[in-house]
């Protein structure tokens, strides 16, 4: 009698093992079958959950092939086995020893040969079974050895059955190995696969995406009844309970303290009725508990593994398998705290991320808000300001008033544009500073910018005796770039060199050409410099110079924070370099155009160098 048949006890939703372990494993069904003298062998593993899964069948039987893969409770077979007596390895249970019991058990799950009935007691009987309980070290049952149909098609007696242990006692052997090997490499593509999880983009970016996709994936590929991932930094969070053990609040902190003693030691806890092996300490303390409530869920076994990174445990890995399944292995215990170690890592950057991403949400809402009070700020007081400057140039140009009222007027409207320079700066800045309105990028020709800003500055610089001069190159200067942005920047370069700068000085603007194909902006001067300390904090808004002689000259101290604010924009650089009393120079480097991007040299253009009034 071989085991098999299609009763709806029947699953085929296993598949143990590659090609080549199943391979292997006929092979050892096939040299058993022909040591043994029989003509048909059959190989079932115990898998997870009590079931028993066919891994290799040698002979000729009816519908072989289709029988591979097919699975049936083992407690089905325990039951037969109840009837049988032992021989070494093997069990003998000849049809005349089956109780009714045991038929009805087995009926629809059994295959019978198909060989004569004689009647003769020493004849092969179809309904005959002779099966190996192979077990490993720990006594734990791995696999069933069945051999079926003996060549003489007689029964074996006593001698002989204990003559087919001895000669297949290391086939048995081979056995467990390939079964422990197999399961070992499932260990293996188990973390692979939780590796692979951990790395993808939803995963490293939302704790609870990653838990519950490494719920669904361990569920399956550790085979295991039910599996609970709780987590310690997560104290907002709900606590799961997947398993149904409904753990009491003293016994949660109690697993999560003894969790955090399995990390620092690095092993497992193997939960059983009656005791917590592991962690005397939960043991002492809540084993009666624990048995308790893995009776009431029918569970075997919960095995925790602790989840940490470096000395840092962040949570537990539950696992539990209901009654009648097999004990754990030592090697699932460490594939547990292997897979621990991932999960570790992963939730770990997964809730960095999460954190930085918090961070980058709240300084873009602070950003936001910033932008929107300067807007509303400037708007609010624009109004204001145009009242009191208009009405202080009508006193201050009125014959009804005296002469010391209309200079308390003319106060007031130099007050009142230095307020209007000053709310112009803050809107400019605002809006150089939005990331939500990025510049309007496109080739332009740096060349006219810097030509139309001479132009515009000629008469401040008349006024105050300063030579303007355009050097250097001049042949057409491509950049990719916001147009009004960058004659913002130039001018407020230019407007800041005429600013401090004495009677008769010169001021250099020119455009260079740089090593790595990129263009720079080019303004110097010899006014009054600036000190080395105030150049560490020169581009900080309103910020103005402590040297005494820059304090008397009207600034708002905004003109080269906008400026760095633009070439940020435009992914370029501020350079700055000075000597107190020598003058200074500025540059705006901008960055290189793509190699296809780069324009035709056309003929250079003449250099121009004027002094204005001239």
């Amino acid at each position: 009698m071989e085991k098999g048949g299609s009763g709806e006890r029947r699953t085929r939703d296993l598949s143990w093992g590659d090609a080549r372990a199943r391979a292997l494993m006929h092979a050892l069904a096939r040299d058993a079958a022909t040591r043994a003298g029989f003509r048909v062998c059959a190989i079932e593993v115990v898998r997870p959950k009590g079931l028993l899964e066919f891994v290799a069948i040698y002979g000729d039987m009816t519908n072989a092939e289709e029988r591979l893969g097919t699975a049936s409770r083992l407690s089905d077979m325990q039951g037969v086995f109840t009837d049988g007596e032992a021989f070494g390895n093997f069990l003998w249970i000849p049809d005349e020893l089956l109780s009714d019991a045991t038929r009805d058990r087995i009926d629809g799950v059994v295959v019978v040969p198909d060989i004569p009935t004689t009647g003769e007691p020493d004849d092969w009987h179809p309904m005959d079974m002779l099966v190996a309980q192979i077990a490993d070290e720990r006594g734990d049952l791995r696999a069933l050895l069945y051999l079926d149909v003996p060549n003489d098609l007689k029964r074996p007696d006593k001698a002989r059955l204990l003559e087919i242990s001895d000669e297949l006692a290391m086939t048995l052997r081979s056995v467990v190995t390939l079964v422990e090997r197999e399961e070992y490499a499932d260990h293996m593509r188990v973390i692979r696969a939780t590796r692979r999880l951990a790395r993808s983009n939803p995963a490293r970016h939302d704790v609870g995406h990653l838990l519950r996709e490494a719920r669904s994936t361990l569920l399956g590929a550790l085979s295991v009844d039910e599996l609970e991932i709780h987590v310690f930094i997560e104290p907002d969070a709900e606590t799961p309970d997947s398993l149904g053990l409904q753990i009491a609040p003293d016994v949660r902190r109690a697993l999560d303290e003894a969790a955090a003693r399995a990390w620092a030691e690095q092993r497992v806890l193997i939960i059983e009725a009656g005791h917590v092996w592991g962690d005397p300490e939960l043991d002492t303390s809540h084993a009666d508990w624990f048995t308790d409530a893995l009776r009431t869920a029918g569970f075997e076994a919960v095995v925790v593994a602790p989840v940490g990174v470096d000395d840092q445990v962040l949570g537990m890995l539950m696992c539990a398998r209901r009654t009648g399944s097999r004990r754990w292995t030592d090697g699932e215990g460490v594939a547990a705290l292997e897979l621990g170690h991932d999960l570790g890592r992963a939730i770990a950057n997964a809730h960095a991320t999460q954190r930085e991403r918090r961070l980058l949400t709240e300084l873009r809402e602070l950003e936001e808000s910033r932008h929107r009070f300067l807007r509303e700020l400037t708007h609010e007081i624009n109004n204001p300001m145009t009242v009191i400057s208009a009405n202080a140039e009508f006193l201050a140009t009125s014959d009804f008033v005296d002469e010391r009222d209309r200079r308390r007027a003319q106060a007031i409207l130099r007050g009142s544009e230095r307020l209007g320079d000053l709310l112009e700066g803050l809107a400019m800045l605002s809006r150089v500073s939005d990331p939500q309105h990025p510049p309007t990028m496109r080739r332009i020709d740096l060349l006219p910018i810097v030509e139309e800003t001479l132009t515009s500055m000629a008469a401040v610089a008349e006024r105050r005796g300063i030579t303007l001069h355009l050097v250097g190159d001049t042949r057409e200067a491509i950049v990719l770039a916001d147009p009004r942005e960058i004659a913002s920047a130039i001018t407020n370069l230019v407007d800041n060199a005429v600013k401090y700068s004495d009677q008769d000085d010169e001021i250099w603007l020119g455009i260079e050409r740089r090593h790595d194909g990129g263009l720079s902006f080019a303004c110097k001067d010899e006014g009054i410099g600036i000190s080395g300390p105030d150049q560490e904090k020169l581009f900080t808004p309103l910020f103005r110079s402590t040297n005494d002689e820059a304090l008397m000259r009207p600034g708002t101290g905004l003109g080269l924070g906008i400026v760095r604010e633009i070439m940020q924009r435009h992914g370029g650089t501020v350079e700055v370099e000075s000597t107190l009393g020598r003058g200074t120079a500025v540059r705006l480097h901008f960055r290189p155009l793509a190699p296809d991007a780069t324009p035709r040299t056309p003929t250079p253009r003449g250099a121009s160098s004027w002094r204005t009034g001239d």
